[in-house]
């Protein structure tokens, strides 16, 4: 199977995430059969009886990004190459048999689309050098999906909510991110009053939650938050 995978941008827990294809906003990069590169990112929406004649399904979807992907100015790519898409991409049924419909009409030739679960790893924007401008692209196509590491990810994050709970956190704040280049590594952002400490976390020792929690580590976090 030729899988092209989304990064869930907005909030995995809204309704309408829960009920369609996992997130409501989502984007990726990837590659036509032709070799071109393109930028795609669309947005899901619920009708509701304030809706306007635009939501033609219960769930409608919208393109909000589509265009090439150059080397000459990376920043102004999406003026410079929009793609110009039919009435019938730009607005559609928000699901994966429409978003697939749309991507291969652009050019490719994939089997199915998937959105990346939190802590999935994927992100399609790469760390950045600088606090703004674009620093190039995470490819869909060339990312590799972990079950297992999804799960291990997820066991940590219930864990630290556990214990910011037991702290007296009504609702806990904290942040759990995997690292770009190492996928067996988790950065954890706690945040206290006036502070905060970021930890990195080890998931590919051990099996159990007490290996990983074991490899915590206090380090310093970088600018802008990278």
């Amino acid at each position: 199977m030729k899988t092209l995978y989304f990064e869930g941008a907005g909030w995995s827990g809204a309704d309408i995430s829960i009920a369609t294809i996992g997130n409501c906003r989502i984007r990726t990069a990837f590659h036509l059969d032709n070799g071109r590169a393109v930028y795609l990112e669309m947005t899901g929406s619920e009708r509701t009886r304030y809706s306007t004649e635009l939501y033609q399904w219960q769930y409608t979807g919208f393109v909000h990004y589509c265009h090439y992907i150059t080397n000459d100015n990376p920043n102004d790519d999406c003026n410079r190459y929009n793609i110009h898409l039919k009435a019938s991409d730009r607005i559609f049924e928000y699901t994966e048999t429409e978003i697939l419909r749309i991507v291969n009409g652009l050019g490719a030739s994939f089997d199915e689309i998937k959105v990346v679960p939190d802590l999935g790893g994927y992100r399609v924007f790469p760390k950045k050098n600088s606090c703004s401008g674009l620093d190039g692209y995470n490819y869909g196509d060339e990312f590799r999906f972990n079950p297992e590491l999804l799960r291990r990810r997820k066991k940590v994050y219930q864990n630290i909510y556990e214990v910011e709970k037991s702290e007296g956190k009504e609702y806990p704040n904290f942040s759990l991110w995997v690292d770009e280049k190492d996928p067996g590594v988790l950065h954890l952002l706690r945040h206290f009053s006036g502070y905060n400490k970021h930890f990195i976390i080890h998931i590919d020792v051990g099996n159990t939650l007490a290996d990983w929690l074991c490899t915590s580590k206090e380090t310093h976090l970088g600018r802008c938050g990278w």
